[in-house]
């Protein structure tokens, strides 16, 4: 349980830095067999996880542990209750189930608040024409479920993030300076991490937001040596001093700009105003200090990767400014040219089966109605989405146009062969299979959407000891709009920024976009389930928690999504 608790400490909290199960590896795909759904993975999947987790006490069981085996409990009929143990589990219901949030989260109980503690009367977040906001200037701007900081946390704000509030504090309990209720819901306390005025320095040098279709911001990822990060904009002779090699690498750089695989820049844009004249860009209040004297904050490391807020040309050099308000050399880093892939929506006259072209140059084929020979026709679109009739002839599958392909040339993605219990009503949920490297999101059991995925690289292996995506059904529990993951691990070390759309759903296993590599379709990851951004993007607005339009990241144990990962 420690390898757990140590997860929860990080994800649930929102530390930036998180579990290196899920990153990129080698590729080894095994063969796409088509698995069938059956009872029997999910049972395994529960009597494993009660007897890893529940080894010790119930009170020395995470929270979250006692919700999803209640939850699978609940969905699969299996009789978990005793007297001295669970208590009656008869019509339990995971919600409430779940109802006890991890500490990590909830950091006490009401019972703790010191004597005489006044709550002011409940507002509403705003009133009249002169709204009152409020802003976050920390990378975690953390929200709670009641104003007070032994309360649920349900969320974090980002810096730049404006949201209104009320226009009185609603509480003092561990807060000096209150906290506000603000909109959507909840509360959030008025100290370090956030301000009432929305011209600060931070919020204005934070202004652009991260979009919530594709990639959330303009990435780059670090050659080697990686960019050295600047507090503010160097002079020639600062560049020359801070980058001692900078001389032999602008030489180096007109033979990697020759190279046909380069990813010109796009056109720069204006520089931020908080650089003008030499000045330092601001600090976030949860990172280390600044003043105008500093000049560098710190030196990329390998595979490093950043998500940037602008770009514009200083001293006829290239510079960007990263989300943590870093000035970078952008000659120092390659230009992420997003994925274009992006799976298919699904609806009555598009449903599955569905084929995805797995070869390059393939093309589709006119059937001779009479002779049953089969003529090339066009050329399809590799990983190109192919409605199917069902029908089938020597090899060969006939789609919803009329046209016929090679059986060899895609890969199938099959109606379920069997509807499991929990996919009742308009429930959502997801189902990953780790063999066909696809993704199905499902509201009971209509799909209304598929894609190519890349799981663990080590494919059916066992994730404690390979790179292989963990098996079972879980809840997603915490969703962030970006979030860093770093390893250290040698000869494998990364530190990628921002990664995009990340919804945890056990220990360290997420769903989430990749925006270093595009080989959806084939097992890559250190474990967890890659998509590409379009796809991230359409999953993580879909699944439960929402998270609201300006906050960065929901937990909640109650009303995740449920996601289904077997062979």
């Amino acid at each position: 349980m420690g390898a757990f608790r140590a997860f929860a400490a990080t994800s649930l909290v929102g530390l930036a830095l998180v579990s290196t199960s899920c990153l990129s590896t080698a590729s080894l795909a095994p063969s796409p067999v088509r698995a069938k759904l059956t009872v029997a993975p999910l049972l395994e999947s529960l009597k494993r996880q009660v007897a890893e987790r529940f080894a010790e006490d119930l009170e020395d069981a995470e929270p979250e542990d006692e919700a999803l085996v209640v939850e699978l409990a609940e969905v699969e009929g299996v009789d978990l209750s005793s007297s001295d143990t669970w208590g009656s589990l008869d019509g339990a219901d995971a919600d409430v189930a779940a109802a006890a949030e991890p500490p990590d989260a909830r950091e006490g109980s009401d019972a703790d608040d010191p004597e005489g503690t006044e709550i002011a009367p409940a507002e509403k977040a705003h009133e009249g024409d002169d709204v009152p906001l409020l802003a976050s200037i920390a990378r975690e701007t953390w929200v709670f479920e009641a104003p007070k900081r032994k309360s649920r946390r349900i969320g974090y704000l980002r810096a730049g993030a404006v949201v209104k509030r009320s226009a009185k504090p609603q509480g003092f309990s561990g807060c000096k300076g209150g906290f506000y209720k603000i909109e959507p819901r909840g509360y959030v306390c008025l100290g370090k991490s956030a301000t009432l005025d929305p011209s600060h320095p931070v919020v204005a040098a934070t202004k652009t937001r991260a979009r919530r279709d594709g990639l959330p911001y303009d990435y780059v990822m670090s050659r080697t040596p990686g960019p050295t990060l600047y507090a503010r904009l160097p002079t020639e002779a600062e560049q020359n001093r801070a980058e001692t090699d900078l001389a032999y690498f602008k030489k180096k750089l007109r033979s990697i700009e020759r190279d046909p695989a380069f990813v010109q820049l796009p056109e720069p844009g204006e520089m931020p105003a908080e650089l003008a004249g030499g000045a330092a860009l601001p600090g976030l209040a949860d990172a280390p200090p600044r003043n105008e004297q500093t000049l560098t904050i710190g030196q990329a490391g390998i595979r490093s990767g950043f998500a940037l807020l602008s770009q514009f040309e200083h001293e006829g050099r290239r510079f960007g400014v990263t989300t943590d308000l870093a000035a970078i050399p952008l000659d120092r880093t390659r230009w992420v040219k997003p994925s274009v892939f992006q799976g298919a929506r699904l609806a009555d006259e598009l449903t599955l089966p569905i084929a995805f072209v797995m070869k390059k140059h393939a093309t589709d084929f006119d059937r001779d109605e009479t002779s049953g020979k089969m003529a090339t026709g066009a050329p399809l679109g590799f990983r190109q989405a192919l409605g199917l009739t069902g029908n089938k002839a020597r090899g060969y599958l006939e789609t919803k146009d009329g046209s016929w392909v090679r059986a060899d040339d895609v890969r199938v993605i099959e109606p379920m062969s069997r509807v499991p219990t929990w996919a009742s009503g308009n429930r959502k949920w997801v189902d990953v299979s780790i063999l066909e490297q696809s993704l199905v999101a499902y509201e009971g059991t209509k799909p209304v959407y598929v894609t190519l995925v890349s799981t663990g690289a080590d494919g059916l292996g066992d994730p404690k000891e390979t790179h292989s995506t963990i098996q079972g059904v879980f809840l997603i529990h915490t969703k962030h709009v970006t979030v860093t993951m770093d390893g250290d691990e040698a000869g494998d070390q990364f530190d990628l920024r921002d990664v995009p759309f990340v919804q945890y759903f056990t220990e360290g296993y997420a769903l989430h976009a990749a925006y270093w590599h595009d080989d959806f379709g084939t097992p890559r990851s250190h474990g967890c389930v890659n998509l590409a951004p379009k796809d991230a993007a359409w999953l993580f607005n879909w699944t439960t928690p929402d998270v609201p339009a300006d906050w960065h990241a929901a937990l909640s144990l109650k009303h995740g999504t449920l996601v289904y990962t077997h062979p």
